[in-house]
C-alpha cells in the first residue's frame, strides 16, 4: 500500500513537471535542439509542431512514467516524435520492447483516422516514429538501446530481424558547466533537477537568475510554476517566503517573487553567520539577537528556531521594540 502510494506520488510530481513543461511546443523544440545531436534537428520548426492528445503508456507503467506525442512536418513529411518520460528509479531492461509496443499503438491510432481507400493504396507509407526516452533517475542507464539486442542469437541474422534504436536523454549525466552554457529554460530545469540539497539548489539558482530573467515570457511562466513544485520537493515547508512564492507564481510577479525568496534566504544565512557566536552568550545576548532579527523583519518561526525563544517571548520583544512595554 505504502509502496504503491509512493509510486503514485512520484509519478504525479513527474507529470506536473516535465510533462507540464514539454507540453509547450517551444520547450519541446528547445529540448531537441539542446540535447539531440542529429542533422535533422535544426529543421524542426515550432510552427509545424502539433501535439497528438493521447497517451500510449501501458497500464502497468502509468505510475512510473508519462509520455508526449508530437506530429512534426519535417521538410514536407509528417514525422511522429514519441517522448517517453521515464521516472522509475531502477533501469528497465525491456525498454526497447516497450517502445516497440508504443510505436505499434501509435500507428494503429493514426490509421484509425485514415480513409480505407488511402490506407490501401500502393503508395501507402507509415509515418516515421522517432522514440526518445528522457530519464532523470540517479542510477546509470545500462539498458540496451537497439531493439534487436534483446533477441536471442540475434548475431546469427541480418536485416531480416526487426530493429530500431531510441534516442536517450539522461538528465543526471550533464555537467553544471554544460547546462549553464545552454542559457535556456530546459538547461536550467535539468540543472535544478540534479540538485541534491538545499545549499546546492540555492547556489545554482543564483547562477541562473540572469538566464531566468531573459527567458521568453511564456517559458518563464512555465519555469516558475515548475520551480514551485521543485521548491516543495527540495526545501522545507517552513522555508521563509516559500508559500508566498508559490502563491505568487503568476505573470510578471514570478521573477520578482523568486528574487525575494533568494534575497531573504541569503540574508538569513548571513545573519545566522554573523550572530552564531552571540547565541552562546547570556539571555541578554539572545534577546539582542532576537531584536536584530525582528528589525530585519524575519519570520517569528525562524527567530524561534535560532534563539530557542517561544513565540510568546518573541511577541513580547517585538512589542518592546515598538515601545509597547518598558
Amino acid at each position: 500500500m505504502d509502496s504503491n502510494s509512493n509510486s503514485e506520488n512520484i509519478h504525479q510530481r513527474h507529470d506536473t513537471s516535465y510533462r507540464f513543461l514539454l507540453s509547450s511546443k517551444k520547450l519541446f523544440v528547445e529540448l531537441l535542439r539542446s540535447f539531440i545531436d542529429r542533422g535533422w534537428v535544426q529543421a524542426v520548426d515550432e510552427e509545424h509542431v502539433q501535439e497528438i492528445p493521447h497517451s500510449f503508456v501501458l497500464q502497468d507503467f502509468k505510475r512510473q512514467e508519462a509520455d508526449l506525442v508530437y506530429r512534426v512536418n519535417l521538410n514536407g513529411q509528417d514525422v511522429v516524435f514519441y517522448l517517453l518520460l521515464e521516472m522509475q528509479s531502477s533501469v528497465d531492461y525491456r525498454m526497447p520492447y516497450r517502445l516497440l509496443l508504443y510505436q505499434v499503438e501509435i500507428w494503429r491510432y493514426l490509421l484509425q483516422n485514415e480513409e480505407a481507400s488511402l490506407a490501401n493504396r500502393k503508395s501507402f507509407q507509415l509515418p516515421p516514429i522517432i522514440p526518445i526516452v528522457l530519464y532523470n533517475g540517479k542510477k546509470k542507464w545500462t539498458a540496451e538501446r537497439q531493439f534487436r539486442s534483446l533477441m536471442a542469437n540475434e548475431e546469427m541474422f541480418g536485416s531480416e530481424l526487426l530493429n530500431f534504436e531510441y534516442l536517450f536523454i539522461d538528465v543526471a549525466r550533464y555537467t553544471e558547466e554544460e547546462l549553464l552554457s545552454l542559457s535556456n529554460t530546459i538547461g536550467s530545469v535539468f540543472l535544478l533537477d540534479q540538485t541534491e540539497d538545499r545549499q546546492q539548489l540555492l547556489s545554482r539558482l543564483g547562477k541562473l537568475m540572469g538566464t531566468i530573467q531573459r527567458m521568453p515570457e511564456d517559458s518563464q511562466q512555465k519555469f516558475m510554476a515548475w520551480m514551485a513544485n521543485i521548491f516543495l520537493q527540495k526545501l522545507p515547508e517552513n522555508e521563509p517566503n516559500l508559500q508566498q512564492f508559490i502563491q505568487n507564481v503568476k505573470g510578471d510577479a514570478s521573477y520578482m517573487a523568486l528574487e525575494k525568496v533568494l534575497d531573504d534566504i541569503e540574508r538569513e544565512g548571513e545573519l545566522r553567520g554573523r550572530l552564531e557566536g552571540k547565541l552562546e552568550g547570556k539571555l541578554e545576548g539572545k534577546e539582542q539577537v532576537a531584536m536584530r532579527m525582528i528589525e530585519e523583519q524575519l519570520d517569528a518561526d525562524l527567530i524561534s528556531r535560532v534563539t530557542g525563544f517561544s513565540l510568546d517571548k518573541i511577541d513580547q520583544l517585538r512589542a518592546q521594540g515598538n515601545g509597547g512595554t518598558k
